[in-house]
């Protein structure tokens, strides 16, 4: 009721080259990851300056979406030659499904686009300047008392949305709202250089609660307070409420490289179609691919199973199918035969074809003759010195 979503401003084919989609981030939402409700990613733009080190992660204000501040996020990117990506909140504009009421749910896209700037884009956290307008300071204060981030800038930032709905709808109606964002209580934990910028003539967020913010930040801080400054005020009219302020605070443009970090192009593809193949691919991993029942019954060898009890087995084929392992479970103990009593087998038989084929009798008797024979010719050969004979030459 407080901060209530705009009309959405934009679709899919708006801006092309900058609006991408980033995917969930399994450890920040493990719900949403493996759910394709939310395939499609959180929506965000991406406006990269050449040879820029750093990333301006941007959290809008409230009236507006990812549409209505482009023109704004461009012309930052172009004042400060810092790389920007600005990120949608839920229920606004292109991304569906989950409630705009939920501290959590700005928290988690906030924190998904945080963590995608450090393990995709493989930016240092020092490289790293949070932005937060109006409701977008509560995300932003929430991730600069948490990480130890380059910078963080405030316009229009609350103390608490309590404190803020004090001054729209009374101090009556304000006891029954939980205290959402409590930035007040967590400025303190910000190590980070901060600007914090609001107007004299903001009605909806009374300049104070920039003031007590910046009296409870304990790091290096600086406070602009433009006197003809309202709520949704463009900052770049005048040079002195942003450009001015932020590049003479923080240095900019700060480092350049000659590797910028860049935008895979993959996530300015459709992303249902990547999460589908991800999904394949991760039950391909775990072993969940459906199995063919035709497969135990196509009469391959690799299918052949066996009952045991209620559930199918594999038969273990033996390596070898020449001989008949007498130990193979299931064979009756009479019809076992030991590998001795096979070989015996194999000289019998062969003894007695050498008695019943013709021609063949004495053939035992010839070939111990021959033996004898051949032992007699190689001491001869030897006692004669024959160098042969010596050398094994025969």
């Amino acid at each position: 009721l407080v901060f209530p979503a705009p009309t959405p401003t934009y679709g899919k084919d708006a801006f092309k080259k900058h609006l991408c989609f980033i995917p969930w981030n399994e450890a920040v939402s493990p719900d949403r990851v493996d759910d394709e409700r939310f395939a499609d990613g959180i929506p965000c733009v991406w406006l990269p300056a050449p040879r820029a080190a750093g990333v301006i992660l941007f959290c809008h204000g409230n009236a507006e979406d990812l549409g209505m501040c482009f023109p704004f996020v461009r012309h930052m990117r172009d004042q400060f030659k810092m790389n920007v990506l600005a990120v949608e909140y839920p229920g606004y504009g292109l991304l569906h499904g989950i409630s705009t009421s939920s501290e959590a749910a700005l928290k988690e896209v906030a924190l998904t686009a945080f963590r995608f700037i450090l393990d995709e884009l493989k930016v240092a956290y020092e490289q790293i300047i949070l932005f937060g307008r109006s409701v977008g300071s509560g995300p932003t204060v929430y991730l600069a008392s948490r990480f130890p981030v380059g910078g963080l800038i405030l316009v229009a930032a609350f103390a608490s949305v309590r404190e803020a709905a004090k001054s729209l709808i009374g101090n009556f109606v304000t006891h029954v709202l939980d205290d959402r964002f409590p930035n007040i209580a967590l400025i303190g934990n910000v190590s980070c250089p901060t600007l914090f910028i609001h107007g004299e003539k903001d009605s909806l967020v009374p300049p104070a609660h920039s003031v007590a913010l910046f009296k409870q930040c304990r790091s290096r801080k600086l406070l602009i307070t433009p006197p003809g400054m309202e709520h949704n005020t463009n900052l770049f009219t005048d040079a002195q409420y942003l450009a001015v302020p932020a590049i003479n605070f923080f240095g900019l443009p700060g480092y350049q490289q000659e590797t910028p970090p860049q935008m895979p192009a993959r996530y300015f593809e459709d992303q249902k179609a990547v999460f589908l193949m991800r999904k394949a691919s991760r039950r391909k991993q775990r072993g969940e691919t459906e199995s063919n029942p035709w497969f135990y019954l196509c009469g391959c060898p690799t299918s052949r199973v066996r009952r045991d009890g209620d559930a199918l087995q594999p038969i273990d084929r033996p390596q070898s199918q020449m001989e008949w392992d007498p130990d193979r479970p299931g064979l009756p103990e009479d019809q076992a035969i030991s590998g001795s009593e096979i070989a015996a087998r194999r000289n019998a038989a062969h003894d007695a074809l050498e008695q019943k084929v013709p021609g063949l009798d004495g053939l035992a008797g010839w070939k111990e003759a021959g033996e004898s024979r051949s032992k007699e010719f190689r001491e001869e050969m030897i006692l004669n010195n024959d160098p042969l004979a010596v050398n094994g030459g025969y």
